[in-house]
């Protein structure tokens, strides 16, 4: 393994294993806010080392890197997660689990290194199920009509990257283009779990879904009750 690769996964192992004893609603919030800028920190410096070995052709260690990012970046949302909560933020506080969840998946598909983090993948999924209500999700139907990889710009299909899969420390992606929308559904497992019912209206009354709390639109806002 690269030198430099070498020191920044120990410093990237004592960092993380520094601020995860943060991840908890009971920690005060100015350590997890704290934390997250040390991570935050990290993160560049990862993203500066990744474009080095990007530079020398290094994809291995590139894609390395590119995971410690993904699994930087997870462990950030998780704090913001904890954070948004003490704000009463519960709303935002989800899209920051979500974002966690799918920032570990980034980071366990760019490398096999950080396999064994699957343990927090688990983790972040349980946090779902305890901290936050049943949740009723939308998935839309579509049909694509023009798409390209997002690593060479190609139509997808036609070149030899598969979605999902790291290419010199970047993930492949299947970027839609162009597409007609032909419904949308309510689904217990969406593929974004951030597409979910946000308010819903019974008896004249419109209630945020996430607090319970009764909400009254105006022309130019929201106000929860």
């Amino acid at each position: 393994m690269n030198e430099n690769v070498q020191v920044f996964v120990e410093q990237f192992n004592e960092s993380t294993i520094d601020c995860q004893k943060f991840c908890f609603m009971a920690r005060g919030k100015e350590f997890q806010e704290e934390a997250v800028q040390k991570l935050v920190a990290l993160k560049q410096q990862a993203s500066d080392l990744k474009a080095e070995l990007i530079a020398s052709c290094d994809e291995q260690s590139a894609n390395l890197l590119l995971s410690l990012e993904e699994a930087i970046e997870a462990l950030c949302y998780e704090l913001r997660m904890w954070i948004a909560l003490k704000e009463d933020d519960p709303n935002s506080a989800w899209d920051c689990l979500i974002s966690a969840q799918s920032a570990m998946l980034t980071a366990i598909q760019s490398h096999s290194a950080v396999s064994h983090l699957e343990g927090y993948v688990q983790r972040l999924h349980f946090l779902e199920k305890i901290l936050f209500p049943p949740q009723t999700f939308l998935s839309p139907g579509i049909v694509i009509e023009e798409s390209k990889c997002s690593i060479c710009g190609e139509e997808y299909g036609e070149c030899d990257h598969l979605k999902g899969k790291p290419y010199m420390g970047r993930i492949c992606a299947k970027e839609i283009t162009k597409a007609k929308i032909r419904e949308c559904s309510l689904v217990e497992e969406p593929a974004n779990r951030h597409a979910r019912i946000l308010r819903f209206t019974d008896g004249g009354i419109t209630r945020d879904v996430m607090t319970w709390r009764i909400i009254t639109e105006t022309p130019n806002e929201i106000v929860s009750d």
